[in-house]
């Protein structure tokens, strides 16, 4: 049996040659997200990554190891996608703002599949951080109660260094990955969440028009009155955000709106 020593040696040759593969593969994946980016290809296709997963799980079948491979090649595929993602779009955080019932979650979820990012919708994180709902706090505790939980929430998430180590954000290279952050209608309230909105990041003020907004489930919308509501932000949206997009067609429509603007 070879001893200590040796097999270690073995493995620094092993690691020089993977090493250098590695590079190899993320110089091609670089210049296949670029091909797609200047063409308006598709960043990323479910279709050949499960292909791919597949034929990898054939190919490992009955291995000893086949378990820690997977886990192993699988994840950088994962990071090829954050790499090709962070080069094409930006790599800030997206914070998504505008009135209750705009479409700020939905938009959200879709575009953080679409671009690989982490999602946050703040309303649940609430619910899940607090135990209660924002509409049932605003209801029990009163307005000025939910705004000041809410604040500190807000802080919380935009926290680089918490963000590294409590949230599912992944770091890479000594970068956290960044997220797609939907806010609470009102989150432009209070005038010291602004800074914390703005810190290293893209706000994007999702317009609706008034007559398409729903009030149900949301108590703000229903007491004050969804365009007396809208009176008393719409100046705030607008001067908060770096962008303005317009959600009054198809969900589509809105995401190609915000990619365009992303994009690096």
């Amino acid at each position: 049996m070879k001893d200590l020593t040796e097999l270690r040696k073995e493995i620094d040759v092993v690691d020089a040659g993977l090493l250098d593969l590695l590079i190899k593969r993320f110089d091609i994946t670089e210049q296949i997200g670029e091909y797609k980016a200047k063409n308006n290809q598709e960043l990323f296709c479910p279709e050949r990554e499960e292909e791919k997963k597949q034929a990898l799980r054939q190919s490992l079948s009955g291995h000893k190891n086949s378990e820690y491979l997977e886990c192993i090649l699988c994840a950088l595929m994962d990071c090829s996608k954050y790499q090709q993602s962070n080069n094409t779009y930006s790599s800030k955080d997206i914070y998504l703002i505008g009135m209750p019932g705009c479409g700020k979650s939905t938009i959200g979820r879709m575009l953080a599949e679409k671009i690989q990012r982490d999602f946050i919708d703040m309303d649940l994180l609430f619910r899940n951080t607090y135990n209660i709902t924002s509409s049932a706090c605003i209801k029990n505790k009163g307005e000025g109660e939910f705004r000041s939980l809410e604040t500190e929430l807000l802080k919380l998430v935009s926290n680089k260094e918490d963000k590294a180590s409590k949230s599912s954000a992944k770091s890479f290279g000594g970068n956290v990955r960044s997220r797609i952050i939907s806010c609470g209608g009102g989150i432009v309230v209070k005038d010291e969440n602004r800074p914390v909105l703005k810190k290293d990041s893209v706000v994007i003020y999702i317009k609706r028009d008034l007559d398409k907004l729903s009030s149900k489930g949301r108590p703000l919308s229903a007491q004050n009155g969804v365009e007396a509501l809208y009176e008393q932000r719409k100046a705030k949206y607008e001067s908060w955000s770096d962008h303005t997009v317009e959600n009054n067609g198809t969900i589509e429509e809105c995401l190609d709106s915000i990619i365009r603007i992303i994009k690096v």
